[in-house]
Order: C-alpha cells, then sequence, then structure tokens
C-alpha cells in the first residue's frame, strides 16, 4: 500500500491507497506550531515527530492495516519550513514556519546581492523575509551556522525520520531561493551571499523519484521494501490532483490565497508578480499568492461575531443589502477595524469580507488565469463555502468547478499511484451569474480605487513583462 502525506500550512494530512489506486482511508492532525503570530512562525521538532507518528497512526486505525502494509510513503508540503540538523540527525532548534517574516534585513541585503536576475533564476520575484534563503541567513546570524550542521526542509526530515538520505525535489527547492532553476542545481551565487555550502543543504532529487527508506528507522516497523517519494510542493501537488492543464487554472481558497496555472514549456518568469518553477512532467508553473484570505476571513468574523463559524458568517453576508457604495474590505489590512473602508451593518461588512477577498483575487489573476471557457478549479478549506465560490465566479465571470481531488492525490499521483476514485461524486459547477454583474464591476472598480498602492500600479503596468518571449 501507499501512503500520501501533505504537510499544509495548518493540517498535516494523510491518505491510504491500495496498489490499485484506490483511496481507502484518510486522516489528518492540526500542526502543533509552538508561535504563530503575523511575523514568528515557529514548530517544536519534538511536536512535529509526535504529530507525525500519530498521524500514521490514526490512518492505520481508519483502514485497517498495520505499518508493514506501507511499502511506499510520498511527501508533500508547504515550502520554505525548515530546521537546522546536528550530524547525527538531531534538530538544533525549532522549525522556522514558512510564513515566518523575521528576517526583513536579510531579504533586502540579498536582493542587493542577487539582482534583477533572482527572478528569472529562482522562480521568485524577489527576495521576500518569509524565503528560505533569507531565514537562513537570518539563524546564521542570531544562532550560528557551522559548515558541519544540516539544513533539512519539514519533507526532507519527516522522510529522514524514515531512513531516507536528506535530499529536495527540484519543485520544492525552486521555492527556496537557492535553487537555480535553468542551471537544475544549488545556485553558487545564493550559496556564496549566505555562506551556506550545497552539502548543508543536502541532495537533489527529480520530483517523484523514489528514495530507498529504512522501515526499522526511528522504531517504525514498515514493509521490508519501504520507499520514500518528494512529490514537491503542496500547491504543484493539489494541482496534479485536481487535473491542472493548459487552460485549466487551480484556485486555493486556503490560509492563504492561491492561483496555480501550467504556463507551458517555455521558462518564466511569464508575469512581473508570479513565482514559477518545474511542473512534474516536463513544462513550468506559475504561482500567484495573496497571503492572506481564509486567515483574513476568520480574523474577520472573530472580529465581527467574538468567534469563528464560518456558516454564520456565511448566514450573515447573506443578509446584506449591497449597494455601490456599501462598505468594502481590504485583506492586506486585516487586523484592526481600518480594514473596512466606510460604514455598514454586520451584515453588510461579513459580505465585504468576501467580497474584498475574491476582489484581491481577480485584481492578482490579471488574465493569464481567467481564459474565457476554461473554467477554474478550485481546492481549500474557503472552497466548501458555496455562498463565497459563487461570488468569486461571478467576479471572476468564469466557470468554477469544486474538485474532487487534492494534494494527497496528487502526491499519491506523483508517486506512481494510478488513481481510480475513492471520493463522492462531485457536481459542484459554478456558473457565473449575470444578475449583479454590473453593480459588481462598479464595486470593483471602487475597490480597486480606494485599495491601490504604488506596488500594485507598477505590478499593473508590468503585468505582461514577458509578453514577447519566445522559448
Amino acid at each position: 500500500m501507499i501512503v500520501a502525506i501533505d504537510c499544509g500550512s495548518t493540517n498535516m494530512k494523510a491518505a491510504v491507497y491500495s496498489s490499485d489506486g484506490l483511496r481507502l482511508a484518510d486522516a489528518s492532525r492540526p500542526l502543533p506550531y509552538s508561535v504563530h503570530s503575523n511575523s514568528r512562525v515557529e514548530l517544536l521538532p519534538d511536536a512535529v515527530n509526535d504529530c507525525f507518528r500519530g498521524l500514521l497512526g490514526d490512518l492505520c486505525r481508519s483502514a485497517g492495516i498495520s505499518l508493514r502494509d506501507i511499502r511506499k510513503v510520498s511527501f508533500t508540503s508547504q515550502a520554505q519550513t525548515f530546521t537546522v540538523l546536528h550530524p547525527s540527525g538531531h534538530a538544533q532548534g525549532p522549525f522556522l514556519g514558512w510564513a515566518d517574516a523575521r528576517a526583513t534585513q536579510e531579504a533586502s541585503e540579498l536582493q542587493e546581492t542577487l539582482g534583477e536576475e533572482f527572478h528569472s533564476r529562482s522562480g521568485s520575484p524577489s527576495v521576500k523575509p518569509t524565503h528560505m534563503i533569507s531565514k537562513v541567513l537570518w539563524w546564521k546570524r542570531v544562532h550560528g551556522l557551522p559548515a558541519e550542521m544540516r539544513v533539512a526542509s519539514l519533507p526532507s526530515y519527516l522522510a529522514m525520520q524514515l531512513g531516507a538520505a536528506q535530499r529536495t525535489d527540484t519543485n520544492l527547492a525552486a521555492m527556496s531561493g537557492f535553487y537555480s532553476i535553468p542551471d537544475g542545481t544549488w545556485c553558487p551565487r545564493a550559496l556564496m551571499a549566505t555562506g551556506i555550502q550545497a552539502g548543508q543543504l543536502g541532495g537533489l532529487v527529480k520530483i517523484g523519484e523514489v528514495l530507498p527508506g529504512n522501515p526499522h528507522a526511528q522504531g517504525f516497523e514498515f514493509a521490508p521494501d519501504l520507499e520514500v517519494v518528494m512529490a514537491g510542493n503542496d500547491h504543484t501537488a493539489g494541482a496534479v490532483g485536481s487535473g491542472c492543464s493548459a487552460g485549466r487554472s487551480i484556485l486555493t481558497l486556503g490560509t492563504a490565497g492561491v492561483l496555480y496555472r501550467h504556463a507551458g514549456n517555455h521558462p518564466g518568469p511569464y508575469s512581473s508578480r508570479g513565482l514559477w518553477g518545474p511542473y512534474p512532467g516536463g513544462g513550468h508553473y506559475e504561482l500567484l499568492v495573496l497571503i492572506h484570505a481564509c486567515s483574513a476571513l476568520d480574523w474577520a468574523d472573530d472580529f465581527l461575531h467574538g468567534g469563528v463559524d464560518s456558516m454564520r458568517f456565511i448566514r450573515s453576508m447573506r443578509q446584506a443589502r449591497v449597494r455601490e457604495d456599501s462598505v468594502i474590505f481590504s485583506p492586506d489590512e486585516w487586523g484592526s477595524a481600518q480594514a473596512w473602508k466606510g460604514e455598514g451593518i454586520l451584515e453588510e461588512k461579513a459580505y465585504a469580507v468576501l467580497e474584498g477577498i475574491a476582489f484581491s483575487l481577480r485584481r492578482l489573476a490579471g488574465d493569464d488565469f481567467c481564459k474565457p471557457g476554461g473554467g477554474i478549479v478550485v481546492l481549500g478549506g474557503g472552497s466548501r463555502l458555496d455562498e463565497w465560490v459563487q461570488l468569486v465566479a461571478n467576479i471572476f465571470d468564469c466557470q468554477l468547478v469544486r474538485s474532487a481531488g487534492d494534494g494527497l492525490d496528487g502526491a499519491a499521483a506523483i508517486a506512481g499511484v494510478s488513481l481510480r476514485g475513492g471520493h463522492p461524486p462531485v457536481n459542484d459547477t459554478f456558473f457565473p451569474d449575470s444578475t449583479n454583474k454590473e453593480l459588481l464591476s462598479r464595486r470593483f472598480q471602487r475597490w480597486k480605487d480606494i485599495t491601490q498602492t504604488p506596488d500594485t500600479a507598477r505590478s499593473a503596468e508590468k503585468r505582461k513583462i514577458n509578453k514577447h518571449k519566445r522559448p
């Protein structure tokens, strides 16, 4: 049997598949953050280990199997999350989560050093404090990072608990800032800028490459021929599991809002704000991120209602009477009442939150993610809120389809599983409703006028930087 593990931002999830591709059981546990604030995000390695072991136990009980029945484990994960390991394999401190943003000075210095070619080489438009390269340099300055110490991403660390060698697949590596996509290696300039040696980052493998495991590592008892697969970042796995293809983009309404598309065979970058990298099986993807989606929604729910209850929030927004000049919401300013612009009652403010997040995603998407007739597949916790998905379909003016597949299916497929279902039938297709099209169009323009920043203005001007680029 094959197990897929998805280390997402909120939960660590798992599913087990039969050898003929049937999804047999699922399990999920919350990620055990020890610190989770706007700029500091940490997980203790012992808590991560306990979560991983507990998740495997839950999965086996649910499926009625034992670890000895599992011969392959495939990992997909959030990017940028890492810890530092002693040569013995013992963690020297917490994992710094992907949203940890303390490395502001380091990001600024690295951007100055690595320059404009960072986008075409690493895949990211600029060096951010949340990038692994920035946080590793921050760690080195604060805690020290001798040459014998290793830097292990979250999925690499978990794979090592199963006896695999320290390896990172090229899809995940391309998000770190350390990797050169054109060269297919750790980037010498990035290594020089941080003083990190390639060996400290471990080896590189192709996404889906099989690594030998140790069935008895850390006291586990897996099948004797245990294999481990590195299946890329969780957005790529979600795209694979949901049938991403040319003309079929993916929208994840999760902690962050993420737009993902297969961008073709020639390398990026494709737009000034898009992250790009290698796609499983060939070609490249483009990914755009709205940092605050469901995180802004949950905050707003708690602010307005004194607690988080998504269905109660939806009931409130249903009662809103929306006018062109009704209150609007800026997701980037969540955390205070200033996120709402204008006056409105609770129901109007609730509607404005869902609309404002959707407006932010629509502005971010531009034209490339809204191809006529192509449709968008929607994933994530927010995709379960019908009214919100319908609102997004109206704002994007295109068909949205709620996917039955997910990142676990993608990780399994990348590991070589030929999927044959196991989900309940899904017929959730949301067609744009033109009833309030003109009102939404006017509100969108008003929202853009009020929330426009110098950065978004520059991005709009540079949206097609590679419009005439050829392979």
